[in-house]
C-alpha cells in the first residue's frame, strides 16, 4: 500500500472512525511513554519525615521502658506552619468632631537578601499536630504499658482516649 492510498482512506473516515483513530493513537502513545532520559526523584515530605521520627522516638521509649521491641504509629493533623517577621502600622483618619472616620492596617513582611534573591525572615516553626498514638510492645507487662501510655500522654498533651498502648 502506498502512502497516498493510506492518506486517502483517512480522508474517508467519519463519525465513530475519528473516535477509534484517537483511541488507537492514545494507546500507541501510552506504550511509547514520554521518558526524557531522566529518572523521577522522590519528593520528601517534611510532615512524613516528622511522623517517622516520632514513631522511632516512641519505639525507643518503649524499648527502654518495657525492655521489649515496640512498634508505633503516630497520627498527625496538618503540616509544618511558619510565622514570619513583619512590620504592622495603623493609620487612623478622624472626623472634625473627633470620631474615627476610617482605620487602615498595613502589614509588610520582613525580608533579607540572600545569594538567590530575597527571603522572608522566619520567627517560628510549628510541627504538625499529633492527634493520636498507638504502640504495641509485645511481651511487656501491663504496668509497663500503662507507664508508657502516661509518658506519651504527657509528651504530646493528649487525652487517654487518643493514646493506645498494648502488650
Amino acid at each position: 500500500m502506498k502512502i497516498g492510498e493510506i492518506l486517502g482512506k483517512f480522508t474517508k473516515i467519519k463519525g465513530v472512525g475519528y473516535i477509534v483513530l484517537a483511541l488507537a493513537a492514545g494507546i500507541i502513545l501510552l506504550f511509547m511513554g514520554s521518558s526524557d532520559g531522566t529518572e523521577d526523584t522522590p519528593v520528601s515530605d517534611p510532615a512524613a519525615e516528622y511522623v517517622a521520627e516520632q514513631e522511632a522516638r516512641l519505639c525507643d521509649m518503649g524499648r527502654r521502658l518495657c525492655g521489649v521491641e515496640c512498634t508505633a504509629v503516630v497520627y498527625v493533623s496538618g503540616g509544618y506552619t511558619y510565622s514570619y517577621a513583619g512590620d504592622q502600622s495603623l493609620r487612623t483618619v478622624y472626623n472634625a468632631d473627633g470620631s474615627v472616620a476610617e482605620k487602615e492596617i498595613s502589614l509588610s513582611k520582613r525580608t533579607v537578601n540572600t545569594k538567590d534573591g530575597t527571603a522572608l525572615v522566619p520567627v517560628k516553626e510549628s510541627t504538625p499536630s499529633v492527634k493520636g498514638v498507638a504502640v504495641v510492645c509485645t511481651g511487656a507487662s501491663e504496668e509497663d504499658a500503662q507507664s508508657l501510655k502516661g509518658l506519651i500522654m504527657a509528651l504530646y498533651s493528649l487525652k487517654a482516649e487518643s493514646v493506645f498502648v498494648t502488650n
